[in-house]
C-alpha cells in the first residue's frame, strides 16, 4: 500500500485518474442533479412555510385588534354604577350583600373575559414565534442547499471540461497531429482558466502579468555584515549562462529534498524570510520593513486560499478521516465549506457551526463517494473536533494551481487576495528568481 507524502493515509490513484474520469463525471453530475432537486425542494418548503407564517401573523394581528382595553374598563364602570344604585335602593342587609355579590360577579366575568383574550393572543404569538423559527431554519437550509447545488454544478462542469480535454488530446494523437505530444498534454483547462482570469484583471495588474523578461546571469550579495558561520553571512549566488525566461512554465519539484525558497517561505521558515529580505531590501531599514510586511501578507494570503480550497493534512487517528484517502478527505472538506461549515484556521469550525450527519453525508456525496462506504459517522461531539488535528498545506495548493510558480498562476490562484502583495508583483522580475533559488536547510 502506498503512503501519501503529505499525510499518514493511503494515497491510491487520485479521484481524477485517467480511467475513472468518465465515472467521476457521472458521479459528480448525478450528484449535481440531486443537489439541484434538493435545493428546489428546500426552496418550495421555504415558500410553503412563509405562507403559513403570513397566515399565522394575520391571525395574531386579528386577535390583538379584537382586544380593546377600553371595553373591560367601561364594563367595570357600569357594574360599579349599578352597584351604587342598588345600594341606594337597599332597605336591608340582605339587599346590600346581594348587590355586592352581583357587582363582584360582574367584575370576575369581565376579568375572566380579558384574561381569556390575552391567553388567545399569547397562543397566537407563540405559534407565530414557532413558525418564524422554523422559517429561519428552513431558509438557512435552503441557502446551504443552494450553495451546495452551485458547488456541485461547478464540480460537474470542471469534471466535464477535464474529460473533454483528455478526449481532445487522444483524438488529436490518433489523427497524427504532431502538436498532440507531451507539450500539448501540458495544456489544461486550468491554464485556460488562468488566461481568462488574467484578462479580467484591472489594467495595473494586466501590466504586471504581461511582464515577460529574460534574466541574465546574476549575482546577489547580502547587504548585512559578514558573520562567520552565521545564517546571514554574505553569500554570492550566480548562474552559469542566461537564466530561463521569468514566466517559463516548467513545473517545479515542490516536495523534493531541496525545494525552491518559496516553499520554505510558505512554511514560515524564519531563516528563509530573513535571506529574502536581505536580498530584496539590503540595509535600508524602511525597505526591509516594507518587504517583510509584503512577504508576510503573501504567506497569509496563500494560507487563507489553501483553507478555502481544502488543502489540509489530516492526522491519523480520527475514525472519520481514516476511512478516506487524502484526496477524498479534501473533497469532503470542500463540500463542507460549500455548505457553510468552514475551517477557522485554528482547529475549529468557523462561527461555531458544526455539521451534523446529514451535512457530512451531503459532503461525502459531493466528493463522488457512496455514503455506504462510510462506516463511522461522528456524533455531535466528535463532529465538533473533526478539524482539531489537521494542518493547512499551502504546498499542495501550489502544486495544484501554480506548479510553475509564474506570476500569472499565483495571481489567478489568490484572486482578490493578490492585492495585498502588490509590491511583490510590481518587482516580480527581481523577486521571482530569488523565490526560485534552492532553499537551504
Amino acid at each position: 500500500m502506498q503512503v501519501d507524502d503529505v499525510g499518514g493515509q493511503p494515497g491510491p490513484d487520485s479521484l481524477d485518474s485517467g480511467s475513472s474520469r468518465r465515472r467521476l463525471v457521472e458521479i459528480r453530475c448525478g450528484f449535481a442533479e440531486l443537489a439541484r432537486r434538493e435545493a428546489e425542494a428546500a426552496e418550495a418548503r421555504v415558500t410553503d412555510m412563509r405562507h403559513r407564517f403570513d397566515a399565522q401573523l394575520a391571525a395574531l394581528t386579528t386577535a390583538q385588534a379584537a382586544v380593546d382595553p377600553r371595553v373591560p374598563r367601561r364594563a367595570k364602570e357600569e357594574a360599579h354604577s349599578r352597584f351604587r344604585k342598588a345600594i341606594a335602593k337597599a332597605r336591608s342587609r340582605a339587599q346590600v350583600e346581594a348587590a355586592a355579590a352581583s357587582w363582584l360577579a360582574e367584575i370576575n366575568r369581565v376579568n375572566g373575559a380579558a384574561l381569556g383574550a390575552q391567553m388567545r393572543i399569547q397562543r397566537e404569538r407563540d405559534a407565530t414565534d414557532a413558525l418564524s423559527s422554523q422559517l429561519d431554519h428552513l431558509t438557512a437550509i435552503a441557502e446551504a442547499n443552494r450553495a451546495m447545488a452551485e458547488s456541485a454544478a461547478e464540480a460537474c462542469r470542471t469534471a466535464q471540461e477535464a474529460l473533454a480535454a483528455t478526449q481532445g488530446v487522444e483524438v488529436a494523437r490518433a489523427a497524427g497531429d504532431p502538436s498532440s505530444g507531451s507539450a500539448a498534454e501540458m495544456i489544461s483547462a486550468h491554464e485556460a482558466a488562468q488566461a481568462v482570469s488574467a484578462e479580467a484583471q484591472p489594467e495595473a495588474t494586466l501590466a504586471a502579468v504581461a511582464i515577460r523578461r529574460t534574466v541574465p546571469a546574476f549575482t546577489v550579495t547580502s547587504a548585512r555584515p559578514a558573520t562567520a558561520g552565521g545564517p546571514h553571512a554574505p553569500s554570492r549566488i550566480s548562474t552559469n549562462g542566461a537564466a530561463p525566461p521569468i514566466d517559463a512554465a516548467a513545473p517545479f519539484d515542490l516536495r523534493g529534498p531541496n525545494p525552491p525558497s518559496i516553499v520554505r517561505l510558505l512554511q514560515r521558515d524564519t531563516a528563509t524570510m530573513a535571506r529574502l529580505v536581505d536580498w530584496l531590501a539590503g540595509p535600508d531599514v524602511d525597505e526591509r520593513r516594507r518587504w517583510q510586511l509584503c512577504l508576510c501578507d503573501f504567506v497569509d494570503a496563500v494560507a487563507a486560499t489553501a483553507i478555502d480550497d481544502g488543502c489540509f493534512v489530516f492526522a491519523a487517528g480520527n475514525p472519520f478521516w481514516d476511512q478516506l484517502t487524502v484526496d477524498e478527505a479534501r473533497e469532503v472538506a470542500r463540500g463542507l465549506a460549500a455548505l457553510g461549515y468552514r475551517y477557522d484556521g485554528m482547529g475549529e469550525f468557523a462561527d461555531g457551526r458544526v455539521p451534523g450527519q446529514r451535512e457530512l453525508a451531503m459532503a461525502v456525496g459531493q466528493a463522488g463517494l457512496l455514503t455506504v462506504r462510510v462506516h463511522s459517522w461522528p456524533g455531535p461531539q466528535e463532529a465538533a473536533s473533526l478539524y482539531r488535528q489537521i494542518r493547512v498545506d499551502p504546498i499542495a495548493l501550489l502544486a495544484k494551481k501554480a506548479p510553475s510558480l509564474t506570476m500569472g498562476e499565483l495571481v489567478s490562484m489568490l484572486g482578490r487576495r493578490a492585492e495585498v502583495a502588490a509590491d511583490l508583483w510590481n518587482d516580480w522580475s527581481r523577486a521571482r528568481p530569488l523565490l526560485l533559488l534552492p532553499s537551504r536547510e
